[in-house]
């Protein structure tokens, strides 16, 4: 998880790492992308799998929310001015997003 740096909406709250997709990435791409600058994990693009797609109660956007398989990190996290802090969560957490916090529910119970 991190925690949003950014001013606005959901600024210092908990939300998992995200961001856009830009020209010319596929969505594998700019996930990895997203999660190496906000949290300084390196994922395989290719290794991505699509956990759910859900859309904004405003209908603004389309969100991807996606899976990696885990991967080893060593020593700390690092991350872009967007994010404050990086974290590792083991039970389910609120979120500065309803769509976040479900998704992060949802994670836990299939876990078990």
């Amino acid at each position: 998880m991190i925690r949003r740096a950014l001013p606005g909406e959901g600024h210092g709250k908990l939300a998992l790492p995200g961001g856009y997709q830009m020209l010319g990435q596929t969505w594998q791409e700019a996930g990895a992308c997203e999660v190496l600058e906000e949290t300084g994990v390196a994922v395989i693009p290719e290794t991505l799998r699509v956990v759910a797609v859900e859309t904004t109660p405003d209908r603004r956007q389309n969100l991807l929310f996606c899976q990696s398989p885990a991967v080893e990190h060593e020593g700390a996290f690092v991350h872009d001015a967007e994010v404050s802090e990086v974290l590792v969560i083991h039970e389910p957490v609120e979120t500065a997003f309803p769509l976040h916090t479900r998704m992060v529910r949802a994670f836990f119970e299939r876990a078990l």
